[in-house]
């Protein structure tokens, strides 16, 4: 029976050691809710969850929560946060189990840990971004509102990159016969998809590349019936040729390709990006599971036009693996609310009987009893025990 939950305040660094996690998983509305649902849970945030987005620890105690240190935190019977299980973390774990964002196929030695910790303290990890309605790998509750958000910042960055960098307006002038510029997009699910109708209010020409067959039909027939609303959009087919094709001449890339636990394919070459328009800039939203594009290193959300370049061209790049952090009052109360009816479900009803009664919270359980229990994720490692 689940008698305690904890709410974790995020902490995330830049490759040059700066905070840039700014979201909170539950804000106190959310918080109160849950209580209301679940009256027999005591609830926890850790100290200043909230602060960085406005709400201060008197706001949840004011609806019920009690307030901990880290420590405590990671003691509770479920732990929730928004990023990865930091590796100084999980010592502090039980037979507990954290729910979190975790994109354990990008990186073996954070996967490695939570089996070491799961087989030996029986702490079950399950991680936001497999929770799958059906098993078609196109909806995903939980990861959907974090991608509407990375597409529509990174759209904006680009009309402002474009601005502020190159003087160039990215629409172009219509009226007087000038172009907007062209952007490429891979992938078409949430992200990509809006990604696509983002670039395309913003006047730019959009290729759209998708690899599965039904979805392709579905993005087809959308921006069909949607021509008006979103011009010069044009959804092709991902191959070889259409993805040379779309990617020559591009001022604008972006790589949105997810496949539900595992690492995305390094479709996009240095050769082939080398052959997009000097000056233009690529965003791998993808980063944060390892990413599609070659060449990419992550950024920092702080220095959104100090831009680094691919090597031997003129294309720079932004990849930081937590976009939604910069809109993170509106990240963080679109998480919150998508995931509550889960939590609660968790709460009521403990992991075992939850994931066996309801198959979306299910397909989020990546580790538990010591082994990996995703398809996805054990098909990336294998060998790891």
């Amino acid at each position: 029976m689940v008698s305690s939950l904890a709410i974790l305040r995020e902490s995330k660094t830049d490759p040059q050691g700066r905070e840039v996690e700014n979201r909170v998983v539950l804000l106190p509305a959310h918080v109160s809710r849950l209580i209301e649902q679940v009256p027999q849970i005591k609830v926890f945030v850790e100290k200043e969850a909230g602060a960085k987005i406005g709400f201060q620890d008197a706001d949840y105690e004011r609806v019920g929560a009690l307030i901990c240190d880290h420590a405590a935190a990671l003691d509770k019977d479920i732990v929730v946060g928004v990023k990865e299980t930091r590796p100084v973390d999980f010592p502090g774990l039980r037979d507990n189990l954290f729910i979190s964002f975790q994109h354990f196929a990008q990186s073996i030695d954070r996967a490695s840990l939570a089996l070491k910790t799961s087989r030996e303290k029986g702490t079950a990890f399950l991680a936001l971004e497999t929770m799958e309605i059906g098993n078609d790998c196109s909806t995903f509750p939980c990861l959907a509102p974090m991608s509407e958000a990375a597409a529509k910042i990174v759209a904006r960055h680009a009309d402002e990159f474009a601005l502020i960098s190159k003087k160039i307006i990215s629409s172009g002038l219509p009226e007087t016969g000038l172009n907007g510029l062209k952007a490429v997009v891979l992938g078409g699910g949430r992200v990509g998809q809006t990604a696509a109708e983002e670039f395309s209010e913003r006047g730019c020409s959009v290729s759209l590349l998708e690899n599965n067959p039904q979805r392709l039909k579905s993005l087809t027939e959308y921006f069909k019936a949607n021509e008006i609303r979103f011009p010069k959009v044009t959804v092709m087919e991902m191959n070889q040729s259409n993805l040379r094709e779309a990617v020559a001449g591009a001022f604008f890339l972006v790589s949105a390709m997810y496949i539900c636990g595992k690492k995305p394919t390094k479709i996009v070459s240095l050769d082939l990006i080398r052959t997009m328009q000097p000056g233009g800039c690529l965003y791998p939203i993808d980063i944060d599971q390892g990413g599609g594009i070659e060449g990419v290193l992550e950024t920092s959300i702080l220095d959104p036009f100090n831009l680094p370049t691919i090597p031997g061209s003129e294309l720079f790049f932004f990849a930081p693996p937590n976009l939604p952090s910069m809109g993170a009052l509106t990240a963080s109360e679109a998480l919150g609310t998508v995931l509550l009816p889960y939590l609660i479900e968790i709460a009521q009803k403990w992991l075992y009987k939850a994931k066996e009664d309801n198959p979306v919270i299910n397909s989020g359980v990546n580790i538990e009893e010591g082994k990996i229990v995703h398809p996805g994720l054990a098909s990336v490692f294998p060998g790891l025990k």
